[in-house]
């Protein structure tokens, strides 16, 4: 079974609390927390967006570019 927008969203934010606690690079941490904001808002699942490994259909999500959507594709596949 694939993850919800929830728990991927939830794994996003704890991706920007990780890189925040290494203070890592700042964009990025808000990028991951812009992300996760903007799954939570997706009206669809995001593992019907990605079906097939298509995550260019998450780059059309206002705040996710390539390489958030190529990781977000990689989380919503991932098994519970």
């Amino acid at each position: 079974m694939t993850l919800t927008n929830e728990e991927i969203a939830r794994k996003l934010r704890a991706q920007a609390s990780e890189l925040a606690r290494a203070r890592g690079n700042l964009y990025r941490v808000r990028a991951f927390r812009s992300a996760a904001l903007a799954v939570m808002g997706l009206p669809t699942e995001v593992s019907a967006l990605v079906a097939g490994g298509n995550a260019s259909q998450l780059e059309r999500v206002p705040g996710i570019g390539k390489s958030l959507a190529d990781t977000i594709t990689a989380v919503a596949t991932l098994r519970r």
